[in-house]
C-alpha cells in the first residue's frame, strides 16, 4: 500500500515527456480544451501558462485524485519506482481501466513480472476509426515498465552465457483472424467490341445473339415481321445448347451448359469444398435423382366393394365372441376372489387386535394372567400378518388372472 506517497521526479519526467508542454489552451475533436501537461478544462480559452506553472498544476492538482486511486487500488506493497510508474500508467488510461487492469490484479497477487509485462496490455489506440497499435503508447509503455522494474539497489546480472534469451511468442501482438476474401476474375476486353464493354461470358454471348436474331426477323423498330429473307448468320458462334442455356438463363433456371462459367471466385482458407459435410445436411445437399423418394400410396376409395375369405369372417367372429365371454366372466373372477378378501380382512382384525393387547389399548380381563396369556399378542399379531399376506396375494392374483 502507499497511501503516503507522491510522485517523485522519476515520474513526473515521464509523465510531462509522454504528455507534452501546451503554453496555450488547445481544443480537443470532443470539445474540451487541454494545457500544460494534460490539464483538461471543458471550456476555457486564451489563458497561457509557462513551464513551471504547468508542472505545478500536474503535481498539485491532477496527480493527486491519480495518486489516492493507485493508493487504493493497489493492496501490495510498493516501492518508489513502482508506484510512479503505476501513477503515469493510470493517469494515461484513465481510473476505471486501471482499477481493472491486469497490472493491478498481478500486483495485488505478488507476481510482479506479470505486472510488469501487463504493461504491453495497453498499446493500442482509436485513430481515425481503427483501433491499433501506437508507436508513442509502446515508448511511453516501455519506459514505464522500465521505471517498474527497477531496484534501488544493485542491478542484478543476466549473464548471456548463464540466460541466453529465447523467443517469445506470447509477447507478440496477436494476429488478425483468417477471413473470407473474394477474388473476382475480370474477362478480358473483346477486341471486336466496338464500344469497348467486357467480353461476355458464353451464358450472356448466347443470350445476345438469340436477342439480335430476334430483331432482325421482327425488324429494327421492333414492328411486325419482316418479309425478308434472313440470311444464315453465322458470325454470332451460338451452339443450339448456347441457346438453349441462354433462354434457361433468362427464365431463371440453372445452367445446365457446362461451358458457362462464373464471373466471380470465391476463396476461404481452408477450402471448405475438402471438408465433409455434416450428416444432418447431406439429405439436403444429395442431387435430387438419388434422394430417396417416398413411397407412393395407393387411393383410398371407400365405394370399392371388398372381398373377405371365409375363414378370415370365422376367425375374426371367434375372437369377438371370446372377448365379449371375458367381459362378461369380469364379475365372475371377483365373486371367486371374494372370499380371499374375507379371509385377509380377518388376519388383518387379528393382527389389529393382538398389536391392542401388545400396547394396552385393550383393558385386560378380570381373570387372573396366565403365563401363555403373556405370549397371545405377539402370536395373534404374527397369525394375522401373514393371514393377511397370504389372502392378499392370492385375492389379487385370482381378481386380475387371465383364462
Amino acid at each position: 500500500m502507499a497511501s503516503n506517497m507522491r510522485t517523485s521526479r522519476a515520474g513526473l519526467d515521464i509523465i510531462k515527456a509522454f504528455e507534452g508542454f501546451r503554453p496555450r489552451y488547445t481544443e480537443l475533436p470532443d470539445g474540451r480544451w487541454v494545457i500544460g501537461y494534460g490539464h483538461v478544462r471543458k471550456s476555457k480559452e486564451g489563458a497561457k501558462v509557462s513551464e513551471d506553472e504547468a508542472e505545478a498544476i500536474l503535481r498539485e492538482y491532477d496527480l493527486p485524485p491519480v495518486e489516492q486511486l493507485v493508493a487504493d487500488s493497489v493492496l501490495a506493497p510498493l516501492n518508489q519506482n513502482e508506484f510512479d510508474a503505476l501513477v503515469s500508467l493510470a493517469y494515461n488510461i484513465g481510473a476505471k481501466a486501471f482499477a481493472c487492469s491486469d497490472v493491478v490484479a498481478h500486483i495485488n497477487a505478488g507476481n510482479r513480472l506479470a505486472s510488469a509485462s501487463a504493461f504491453d496490455h495497453w498499446r493500442r489506440a482509436k485513430i481515425g476509426g481503427r483501433v491499433q497499435i501506437v508507436d508513442v503508447l509502446v515508448r511511453r509503455r516501455a519506459a514505464e515498465k522500465s521505471l517498474f522494474l527497477q531496484t534501488s539497489g544493485q542491478m542484478p546480472a543476466a549473464s548471456s552465457r548463464l540466460y541466453r534469451a529465447m523467443h517469445d511468442a506470447n509477447g507478440l501482438p496477436t494476429p488478425p483472424k483468417a477471413r473470407e476474401i473474394l477474388v473476382e476474375h475480370k474477362p478480358e476486353i473483346d477486341s471486336d467490341n466496338v464500344d469497348g464493354a467486357q467480353a461476355e461470358n458464353a451464358t450472356e454471348a448466347a443470350a445476345n445473339a438469340v436477342r439480335r436474331r430476334l430483331v432482325r426477323i421482327i425488324g429494327e423498330d421492333g414492328g411486325a415481321i419482316s418479309t425478308k429473307p434472313v440470311a444464315v448468320d453465322t458470325t454470332d458462334g451460338a451452339s443450339p445448347e448456347e441457346i438453349t442455356a441462354a433462354i434457361s438463363a433468362l427464365a431463371g433456371e440453372p445452367e445446365t451448359t457446362p461451358s458457362a462459367k462464373k464471373t466471380a471466385t470465391k476463396t476461404v482458407w481452408p477450402q471448405r469444398e475438402d471438408l465433409p459435410p455434416p450428416p444432418h445436411l447431406e439429405r439436403d445437399i444429395a442431387p435430387k435423382a438419388e434422394r430417396r423418394k417416398p413411397p407412393k400410396l395407393d387411393p383410398i376409395d371407400d365405394t370399392e366393394e371388398v372381398f373377405i375369405a371365409p375363414d378370415q369372417f370365422a376367425r375374426a367372429t371367434t375372437k369377438n365372441a371370446q372377448v365379449v365371454a371375458e367381459e362378461e366372466t369380469a364379475g365372475g373372477k371377483g365373486l371367486d376372489a371374494a372370499p380371499f378378501g374375507l379371509l385377509a380382512l380377518i388376519g388383518a382384525g387379528l393382527g389389529g387386535y393382538g398389536a391392542a393387547r401388545q400396547f394396552g389399548l385393550v383393558p385386560e380381563m378380570a381373570t387372573p394372567p396366565s403365563d401363555l396369556a403373556a405370549y397371545l399378542p405377539p402370536f395373534l399379531i404374527l397369525l394375522g400378518g401373514l393371514l393377511f399376506v397370504v389372502m392378499a396375494y392370492y385375492f389379487f392374483r385370482t381378481l386380475f388372472s387371465r383364462d
